[in-house]
């Protein structure tokens, strides 16, 4: 079970609970897709990339139709729209 700091809320987990997060992420074939990106611009929109390796697990393609909107003020939704998965 996870403890969290009083004063700043940074959380820790026990040996054990990541060793079970890390083999169920496994077990999803999830382990190891996370990767950093950088915030771009292109005209007047900002951009993000999809790295290669993330696209693929996800069967995201050009032309791929999304909609994003966010999960609180720090995180991003991108959630396919299935019928216009393209392959």
């Amino acid at each position: 079970m996870a403890e969290a700091c009083p004063v700043c809320g940074e959380v820790f987990w026990s040996e054990e609970d990541v060793a079970s997060m890390e083999k169920k992420a496994k077990e999803k074939g999830i382990w190891g897709l996370e990767q950093r990106a950088k915030i771009s611009i292109a005209g007047n929109s900002l951009i993000v990339r999809i790295p290669q390796k993330l696209a693929k697990f996800l069967g995201f393609r050009k032309g791929t139709e999304v909609i994003i909107h966010p999960s609180g003020k720090d995180k991003l939704v991108i959630e396919e729209i299935p019928e216009t998965k393209t392959g």
